[in-house]
C-alpha cells in the first residue's frame, strides 16, 4: 500500500510537471501534449467501446486528428510557414476520401467509434488551443488555470469525501463519490480561483471564481461519464500509461468535459 502511494505520488508530480511545462512555455509544447491526449485517449476509447475491428480505420482516424490539430494550431497562432498546414489539409482530404469510399459501410461500428472519439476527445483538445490563445494573444495562464482547477477539484473532493462523505453522489456510476466530496471539491476549487485572482490579472475576481465553478462542475460530470464507460466495459482503468494513475482518459476525463464549456465561458462571458 505504501509503495503504491509513493509510486502514485511520484508519477503524479511528473505528470503535473509535464503538463505545466507543455502548456506554459511554447505553443508547440501544447500541440505535442494535445497530440498525446488525442492518440492515447482515442486508442483507449476504442477498447472501452469494445471495438477491435478495422485497425486501418483507427490509424486513419488518429492521423486525421493529428493533422486537424496541427492545422488548427498553425492558423490560430499564425505561424510564418503555413506549408505544413497546407500539407495537412491535402492529407486530410485524401484520408476522408478513402474513409467515405465505397465499402466503408461494412465498418459501421468502427466509424461510429471514430466519430465519437472526434467529438469526445478531438473537439476539447482543439478548443484548448483557443483557451490558451485568447483575444489575439498567447495567454497560457488561462489554460494552465483549467488544469489547476481540475486538480484542485479532484484533490479536495477526495480529501473531504474520505473524511466526511456519507451521502452518495451517483452510486451506480461511481460508488466512492459523495455529495460532501463534491461540495468540498467545489469550495476548494473556488479557493484556488481566489488565489489566482491575487496574482494573475487575465480575469477579474468574479471571472476567476466563475471559471473555477464551471471547471469544477463539468470536470465532475466528465469524471462520471468516463466511469460509466469503464463500468460498461467492465474495467477498472481505461489504460496503464501512467503508473498508479491509469491511462490518458483516467487522468483527463474531467478535462475533456470541462474544456469546451470553459472555452465558451471565457470567450463569451469572462473576457
Amino acid at each position: 500500500m505504501r509503495s503504491e502511494f509513493i509510486t502514485r505520488t511520484i508519477w503524479g508530480f511528473a505528470y503535473a510537471a509535464l503538463v505545466i511545462s507543455a502548456v506554459y512555455f511554447h505553443p508547440l509544447g501544447l500541440l505535442a501534449l494535445l497530440v498525446v491526449i488525442w492518440v492515447g485517449g482515442s486508442t483507449e476509447l476504442k477498447h472501452l467501446l469494445g471495438n477491435t475491428e478495422s485497425k486501418g480505420l483507427t490509424t486513419t482516424t488518429l492521423i486525421l486528428g493529428v493533422m486537424l490539430l496541427w492545422v488548427h494550431q498553425s492558423f490560430t497562432f499564425d505561424f510564418q510557414n503555413h506549408l505544413p498546414a497546407f500539407f495537412a489539409f491535402v492529407t486530410t482530404g485524401i484520408i476522408t476520401h478513402f474513409v467515405l469510399a465505397p465499402g466503408s459501410e461494412k465498418t459501421s461500428k468502427p466509424l461510429q467509434a471514430a466519430f465519437f472519439s472526434l467529438i469526445y476527445i478531438l473537439l476539447p483538445t482543439a478548443l484548448a488551443i483557443n483557451i490558451a490563445y485568447s483575444n489575439g494573444f498567447w495567454q497560457p495562464k488561462l489554460l494552465l488555470a483549467l488544469f489547476f482547477f481540475l486538480w484542485a477539484n479532484d484533490t479536495f473532493a477526495y480529501l473531504v469525501g474520505i473524511t466526511l462523505g456519507k451521502h452518495k453522489l451517483l452510486e451506480r456510476l461511481s460508488p466512492k463519490k459523495s455529495i460532501e466530496g463534491f461540495v468540498g471539491g467545489l469550495l476548494g476549487t473556488l479557493a484556488v480561483g481566489y488565489v489566482l485572482s491575487l496574482f494573475w490579472v487575465e480575469l477579474s475576481l468574479f471571472g476567476w471564481l466563475g471559471y473555477a465553478a464551471v471547471a469544477s462542475l463539468f470536470g465532475t460530470l466528465g469524471d462520471l461519464f468516463e466511469s460509466a464507460l469503464k463500468r460498461s466495459a467492465g474495467v477498472k482503468d481505461a489504460g496503464n500509461l501512467i503508473p498508479g494513475h491509469g491511462g490518458v482518459l483516467d487522468r483527463l476525463d474531467s478535462f475533456l468535459f470541462a474544456a469546451p464549456i470553459t472555452y465558451f465561458y471565457l470567450h463569451f462571458i469572462a473576457l
